[in-house]
C-alpha cells in the first residue's frame, strides 16, 4: 500500500488542500464537548439566524455550555427543572451556563416560535 503523500502526488494543490479539509471535518453531528485548558469542558451552541446550532447536544455533568447569541436578539429559557439560569433577551454576546444536574434539558427562545434545543447531561 502506497503512503499517502506518494498516493497524492501528481493532483493539483488545491485538490490536495479539499481532499485534507474534507478528512479534517470529521462527522456533522457534535454531541460532546471536548476538553479546555484547566480540565473543564465547554461546548458551544450557536445562532446563525433563528436557530440553535447544533439543536442537540449531549454533554458530561458538570459541563458547561457557552451559547454564542449573534446578530438577532435571543433568549434561552429552559422548561425542566434542574437547568442552569435562562438566559435573558440579548445579542452579540457570549453567555456560559454549567450544567450540574443529570437530565434532559429542553430550551427554547420564546422572541422566536419553533427555535428550540435540547442539552442532555450524562
Amino acid at each position: 500500500m502506497k503512503p499517502v503523500r506518494h498516493a497524492l502526488r501528481g493532483l493539483p494543490t488545491a485538490s490536495v488542500g479539499m481532499l485534507a479539509a474534507a478528512a479534517a471535518c470529521g462527522g456533522s453531528e457534535p454531541t460532546s464537548p471536548g476538553p479546555t485548558p484547566g480540565g473543564t469542558t465547554t461546548a458551544v451552541v450557536s445562532t446563525p439566524g433563528n436557530t440553535f446550532s447544533p439543536p442537540f447536544l449531549t454533554i458530561a455533568l458538570g459541563a458547561s455550555v457557552r451559547f454564542e447569541i449573534r446578530g438577532n436578539p435571543h433568549n434561552v429559557i429552559f422548561s425542566t427543572a434542574g437547568a442552569p439560569a435562562n438566559i435573558n433577551v440579548v445579542s452579540n454576546t457570549d453567555v456560559t451556563r454549567t450544567f450540574a444536574t443529570r437530565g434532559t434539558f429542553p430550551y427554547d427562545c420564546t422572541v422566536h416560535p419553533g427555535m428550540s434545543g435540547e442539552i442532555i447531561v450524562r
